[in-house]
């Protein structure tokens, strides 16, 4: 007699709760497959671009038991209760002819059911559980190491993710975890896992964003704002150019910041989250804002954003003048309510000429009488307006702004550049400032562009006033993680990263450092590579400390597919 085969679902057993007799497992040997390929003109053939693989299908041809037809139904209706659901969740689905592992789905699918003879109550069906993930995952392996470097073979037939734990035995200043391939996880200040004991880089590059895609950028919509813009609202678009990010045309050829807002700026906004969240910190971002029309207003903004979305400062460009060119720079910290101003102000003014511009708009209709015959007719009305050429420092600006936050202070740069992108100042504008009372101490996690206008008179004509408002683009954005008071803090010697009794976690699934439980990324060497493992082949681990000075040992689940 051939084995018996049953299924547990979420904790229910085929045969005992459910009563199913399962006729048959039927298994794909691998996940759904579909091949890349791409025609190529005059080449025979297709360029083959590798495989891609989806999910994993079983269909499980199972008999259901009754007693009676009240008693089938009602099983119809609890099974229909167990695998219905309205959710994205997949649940655990251990089959009993390879127990050891659980894999994780949903059903997709049932068929109807059919009885396997005219006098029986029992119905036969086909249940087809679906799994997005097809791997199969074992129960947790622990290992603990007694050699160094240390040597094992994982269970399983893919590739599983090790989890490394070490915890000091005294007071460490570095912990490090490396393969046999160079892949390794560094955690420590001031020293270069590759050089050995050279002072290492504290202030590395964490962003280099030419802003010539929109790829990198998620367009943010009113539900998905999570800061308050001020004074604005969202609306339009954004496009890319070789050079920026700018806000996008409409059909008719004028940027598209969205429908008129009264009293409100508007514009397009694009997010982008940072590799890390950073406690000190410098960015630079080169702005472009420059006037065509003297009564235009129009503004670029970058917010500091923390991890959960909350605006934390913001670097700003704005044209403030109503009736001329006057723009001012502004540099803003937020801590909810709180609010500082580390600069704001158009720099220096001049005075330009005053002049008055006349508009032609409608102004209502009137019945009169022509041969007779009585028609419509639209009356137009002349509207003068002021306007000046005003200008200031900040007019028709092409440059960067820089913020940088070490500790508890505060320092702003502001550049102007030529038209080569060479500085067109003999020095920058700076500013510094010191947070004494710790009222701002959030980290930056994230960066979000507003390019936005603010409807003047002709927006409001009838018919609008075309006029072409200020070129609004952001060129590149660049972001340091200061690390230790970065490059140009005295060095000292390396500090304690982990005490005696300390856990420190190393888990290359998610690519995280937790000590004692809590999130722990700031000592994180940024070339570190998180290893991986294959089931079924060897392979060498070193670690520091050494055993005399911690305890190491190692956690992995095997897969198979």
């Amino acid at each position: 007699m051939s084995e018996e085969i049953t299924f547990n679902y979420c904790g229910f057993d085929s045969k005992n709760d459910l009563f199913l007799i399962t006729n048959e497992i039927n298994r794909n040997i691998t996940a759904d497959i579909t091949e890349n390929v791409q025609d190529i003109p005059g080449m025979v053939g297709q360029l083959f671009q590798g495989n891609s693989y989806g999910q994993k299908v079983f269909d499980l041809e199972v008999t259901i038991q009754a007693d009676s037809e009240r008693d089938r139904v009602q099983k119809f209706h609890d099974l229909a209760t167990l695998i219905m659901q309205t959710g994205n969740a997949e649940y655990p689905m251990v089959f009993s002819d390879e127990a050891e592992y659980t894999y994780y789905g949903h059903f997709s699918a049932v068929s109807k059911p059919e009885r396997i003879s005219q006098t029986s109550h029992w119905a036969k069906f086909t249940l087809t559980f679906s799994c997005s993930d097809p791997k199969g995952y074992g129960e947790y392996e622990l290992i603990n190491f007694t050699s160094n470097p240390i040597t094992l073979t994982p269970k399983g037939t893919t590739e599983c993710y090790p989890v490394f734990t070490c915890m000091p035995k005294k007071d460490v200043k570095k912990i490090a975890i490396t393969d046999q391939d160079g892949n390794y996880v560094f955690i420590g200040a001031d020293v270069d896992p590759d050089t050995g004991n050279s002072p290492i880089n504290r202030e590395p590059q964490v962003l280099n964003d030419p802003c010539n895609t929109l790829a990198t950028w998620t367009k943010i919509t009113s539900p998905t704002l999570t800061w308050e813009l001020d004074n604005g609202v969202i609306g339009g678009d954004m496009t890319t150019t070789p050079n920026a990010m700018r806000v996008s045309t409409t059909s008719d050829g004028y940027a598209n910041y969205g429908s008129p807002v009264k009293g409100k700026w508007h514009g397009p906004v694009r997010l982008q989250w940072l590799p890390g969240s950073y406690d000190d910190y410098r960015i630079r971002v080169r702005f472009v804002n420059k006037q065509t029309y003297n009564r235009a207003q129009g503004k670029v903004e970058m917010y500091l954003l923390d991890a959960n979305g909350a605006r934390l400062g913001k670097l700003m460009l704005k044209d403030n003048g109503t009736e001329s060119k006057v723009v001012y720079v502004g540099f803003k910290l937020y801590n909810g309510s709180k609010v500082r101003d580390l600069y704001y102000g158009p720099g220096t003014i001049k005075k330009g000429k005053s002049k008055t511009i006349t508009l032609k708009i409608k102004n209502g209709t009137k019945t009169v009488k022509e041969k007779g015959k009585t028609k419509t007719v639209q009356q137009w009305k002349t509207v003068k307006l002021d306007e000046d050429s005003d200008t200031s420092t900040f007019t028709n600006f092409y440059g960067y702004l820089e913020l940088e936050k070490i500790g508890n202070k505060y320092r702003i740069n502001i550049m102007k550049l030529d038209d080569n992108s060479n500085p067109a100042w003999s020095k920058p504008i700076t500013k510094t400032w010191t947070d004494t009372k710790n009222e701002f101490p959030k980290d930056l996690a994230g960066i979000a562009f507003y390019a936005a206008k603010y409807d003047i008179y002709e927006d409001t004509t009838q018919p609008i006033t075309r006029y072409r408002n200020n070129d609004l683009m952001v060129s590149d954005v660049k972001v340091w993680n200061i690390i230790d008071g970065g490059n140009g803090a005295s060095l000292t010697e390396p500090t304690v990263i982990a005490h005696k009794g300390d856990e420190v976690k190393i888990n290359c699934e998610d690519r995280t450092v937790y000590k004692n439980g809590d999130y722990y990324m700031k000592k994180l060497y940024i070339g570190s590579d998180f290893p991986t493992m294959q089931g079924g082949i060897t392979q060498t681990f070193a670690f520091e400390p050494g055993l005399d000075e911690a305890d190491w040992y190692l956690e992995y689940r095997p897969t198979t597919q």
